[in-house]
């Protein structure tokens, strides 16, 4: 913990408070899905029950989601026609036009990296990408076409796609190797603290109706945090980088022994495996994190999942990254490396029936299993 100097915690503290911006911008629209499909008009429609209206309580009334159409919908005085937030539309928005883009810009950015290294400074490239999705948070909460949304969605994943791996590579000048791992640990708290805010700001300020902007507001209020960070990273903290040798630009514009060595690592059977358990890891993971909200809408409609789902995220998932790297970094110097992945096949044993649980009981017990999944599931991270 020595070399933990007000200088360092501050270049963490940007960086790390640069990562829960982008997350929640990620997830924002997760948690507004439903209002955002009414005020810009996409989706799939479905039949409401009209909270206003007032009936008779012994009396049975017919159940408005159990209209298909919308002819029959309007003949039943307590229900209307809307849309629902859900459809092709909305899953097009939140996971491909996101994650596509994600893919190949962290992956052109990690190839590039050895040739921008002497070129650019990377706090520039981090405050850059910070500015690139608050600006695009800022401007979807102006759009009004669905194409706008998923342009700005696009852009979104561009700026985010910097973030994780520009500063894991400043963490890794920064700290020594006694003091690493809690720096990560830090740094990766961003991606929970964002998506639980992302519940916060989606849920509680759409329903506040700041200045009657509805759904609009969390956008710009979750952005203007992210354009002061862009400011204080560029402006505040220098790129740390250490003093290269000849040898080290030499081999660094070496592309095709770059290219052999890149080969030879990501075609070796424990990077294949992990990739392919990656794959099912995060495709699940994707799938509810964009879902959470219109699930528990669609079942539990009268259930306020908001504090319910940023306590779930912060302290499962924060404390299980912590755990993780606690007990794998123990096992590991008992028991060798392969003790690491023993650990997370063992978690992740035990956090499957814990899912099955979050979609089985109703709430709040579902969060009960969601909060000790997300503890044995974010071992992953470790």
């Amino acid at each position: 913990m020595g070399d933990m100097t007000a200088s360092k915690l501050y270049f963490l503290s940007l960086m790390t408070l640069s990562y829960i911006v982008g997350e929640l911008t990620h997830f924002l629209i997760n948690t507004t899905s439903r209002d955002v499909a009414r005020g810009v008009e996409f989706g799939e429609k479905s039949c409401f029950v009209n909270a206003s209206f007032a009936h008779d309580e012994d009396k049975e009334i017919f159940e408005c989601p159990e209209s298909k159409n919308e002819t029959h919908c309007e003949t039943e005085k307590h229900c209307y026609w809307e849309y629902s937030g859900l459809g092709i539309q909305y899953q097009v928005l939140a996971g491909p036009a996101f994650i596509l883009v994600f893919i190949f810009s962290a992956v052109f950015l990690a190839v590039l990296s050895d040739w921008l290294y002497d070129k650019l400074s990377r706090t520039i490239m981090l405050s850059v990408g910070t500015a690139t999705f608050s600006t695009a948070c800022l401007l979807m909460g102006l759009a009004s076409s669905y194409w706008q949304l998923v342009i700005l969605r696009m852009m979104i994943a561009a700026g985010l796609s910097v973030c994780r791996p520009v500063s894991g590579g400043l963490i890794a000048e920064l700290f020594s190797a006694s003091s690493r791992g809690v720096a990560n640990g830090i740094f990766s708290w961003g991606v929970y603290y964002g998506y639980g805010l992302a519940f916060v700001f989606g849920i509680y300020i759409t329903k506040a109706d700041v200045l009657g902007y509805g759904w609009r507001a969390p956008y710009v209020l979750a952005a203007l945090p992210g354009l002061v960070l862009a400011i204080l990273l560029a402006t505040t903290v220098k790129d740390p980088r250490q003093k290269d040798t000849e040898e080290k630009n030499q081999s660094s514009r070496d592309g095709r022994a770059y290219v052999r060595t890149l080969a030879k690592s990501f075609l070796s059977p424990s990077m294949l495996i992990l990739l392919v358990a990656a794959f099912f890891r995060h495709t699940a993971g994707y799938c509810w994190a964009y879902n959470t909200r219109l699930f528990f809408q669609f079942y539990y409609p009268e259930f306020d999942i908001g504090l319910w789902t940023f306590c779930a995220s912060v302290f499962g998932g924060s404390f299980g990254v912590f755990a993780g790297g606690f007990f794998s970094d123990r096992l590991v110097k008992s028991l060798g490396l392969p003790s690491r992945l023993w650990l997370l096949s063992a978690c992740t044993i035990i956090a499957a029936p814990l899912a099955v649980g979050t979609l089985y009981f109703p709430p709040p017990g579902a969060f009960g299993c969601l909060i000790l999944y997300y503890f044995f599931a974010e071992t992953w991270f470790a």
